[in-house]
């Protein structure tokens, strides 16, 4: 038989601490897996080219789509509020660096014209997005 004192040892609750643990282990894993999503938003097929070149990090993705779809960050846009939006990001940090994904089937024209919103910004920094051989 047990005594009286034998009952006060016995634990009646539920222990959280490893329920605790293993929730915050599994929310480490989603937010560091979750800055390998693809950030575009916005399907492109890129040239391919034999060099290659590692992109600028961190830094702010605009997309066009073979469709003249103009995105900034996930975000549709046009081609005047990329270039307010450009010249906003330009105020505040000089050497913020751009990368440009461009469908490769699109006319140069309007590549010519995301480049130019861009650099007439005052963005000096900006890198091509391109898909390796």
């Amino acid at each position: 038989m047990q005594s009286a004192e034998d009952d006060s040892n016995v634990v009646s609750g539920i222990n959280v601490t490893p329920l605790v643990d293993i929730t915050l282990v599994l929310l480490i894993i989603f937010m560091v897996t979750a800055t390998f999503v693809s950030e575009q938003g916005l399907k492109v097929n890129l040239p391919k080219v034999l060099t290659r070149e590692n992109a600028p990090s961190p830094a702010i993705s605009v997309a066009l789509g073979r469709d003249g779809r103009l995105k900034l960050m996930k975000k549709d846009v046009t081609l005047d509020e990329l270039k307010n939006q450009m010249a906003l990001e330009a105020r505040l940090d000089p050497t913020v660096k751009v990368l440009v994904k461009i469908d490769k089937d699109l006319p140069y024209n309007n590549v010519a014209e995301v480049l130019d919103a861009i650099k007439l910004a005052g963005i000096n920094k900006v890198a091509l997005a391109m898909d390796r051989k």
